[in-house]
């Protein structure tokens, strides 16, 4: 994940030049807004091992479920389970969206919204070759194409679909990516030792995420993409409902008005909420945001106003051949 490491280590570098006693805190921001960013701009890099742990835990899951199929010989009565409002609302979606027809066309093309830039992805669904046109002070009106940088149409429809197993699988995938963003970063600033005991003054080690913080990032990370057939998007939804500290408002509004089904969850170790607005037809993410609330001065380090970093989907569209650059450049 070279484009993503680089990314994350120059505005770390900036950071650590600046400031050489900054929090925790910032750290965790720097990294997960960086890192989020290119993910979702980019697509998800699924390793090769990361599929091998899916189809390991799908054999896993079959064997166990095959292994004893005798009749039990004691009837226990379970107590009734009541479902909140927000598993109400995410099982709904995950019945619509089983019930969606799988698009048609090799090419996904995706324009949206970072700010005021604006930016057209396509990507091959047989390839996850990733092509970006952008419009915009300053950046360039295209950058070069991603090779493998989303897993294909074949490799989602590999996925485990059921609750447990693709629980397991997305907080595998997400330690395999945190691993893999470690290592380059630490080989590159290796090369200069004055920089890499600056960098570790200034951003010691802080909270890690929990289990259920890494599974809601990956789910929402996996329902951004385009290319994910409807029964994993059903799964999906299923995920995210047994993931406990998941709030949903089935009346919310993106930022360019559309009805939405907003969907988010606080993440205690970086201290801010993720989110994205699901179309109420299950059928795609309209939106999705990182919700940064205020600080106050403390320690040296200024006050920072509360901020949104969002990516608005204004049309997603399927094709049979790559487009030409939408903005003329």
């Amino acid at each position: 994940m070279p484009a993503i490491d680089e990314e994350i280590l120059r505005d770390l570098m900036q950071r650590a030049t600046g400031d050489l006693h900054a929090p925790p805190a910032i750290t965790t921001r720097v990294v997960t807004r960086s890192r989020r960013r290119h993910l979702r701009t980019m697509g998800l890099s699924v390793t090769a091992a990361g599929l091998a742990t899916a189809t390991t835990i799908g054999l896993v899951a079959a064997a166990t479920g095959g292994a004893h199929r005798q009749a039990p010989t004691k009837v226990v009565s379970l107590p009734n389970i009541t479902l909140t409002a927000a598993q109400r609302a995410l099982n709904k979606l995950s019945l619509a969206a089983a019930r969606t027809a799988p698009p048609a066309g090799r090419y996904v093309e995706m324009s949206e919204l970072q700010g005021s830039d604006k930016r057209t992805s396509v990507i091959d669904s047989q390839t996850g070759d990733i092509w970006t046109f952008q419009q915009g002070q300053g950046i360039p009106s295209e950058l070069p194409v991603y090779k493998h940088w989303s897993p294909t149409l074949a490799q989602f429809n590999a996925y485990p679909t059921g609750v447990p197993a693709l629980r397991a699988l997305l907080i595998k995938q997400a330690e395999q990516q945190a691993a893999a963003g470690r290592k380059a970063m630490l080989a590159q600033l290796r090369k200069d030792q004055k920089k890499l005991r600056a960098i570790r003054r200034a951003f010691p080690e802080g909270p890690k995420e929990t289990a259920n913080d890494l599974v809601f990032a990956q789910a929402t990370l996996l329902l951004w993409n385009p290319l994910v057939p409807p029964s994993l998007r059903a799964a999906l939804f299923e995920v995210l409902a047994a993931t406990p500290g998941v709030v949903v408002n089935s009346h919310a509004k993106d930022s360019l008005g559309r009805p939405a089904v907003q969907i988010s969850r606080y993440d205690s170790a970086s201290k801010y909420t993720n989110a994205i607005y699901e179309s109420p037809d299950a059928t795609r993410v309209l939106e999705t945001a990182s919700i940064y609330p205020a600080t106050k001065a403390h320690d040296g380090v200024p006050a920072q106003a509360a901020s949104v970093l969002s990516d608005t989907y204004q049309a997603i569209t399927w094709v049979n051949s790559v487009p030409a650059n939408p903005y003329g450049g």
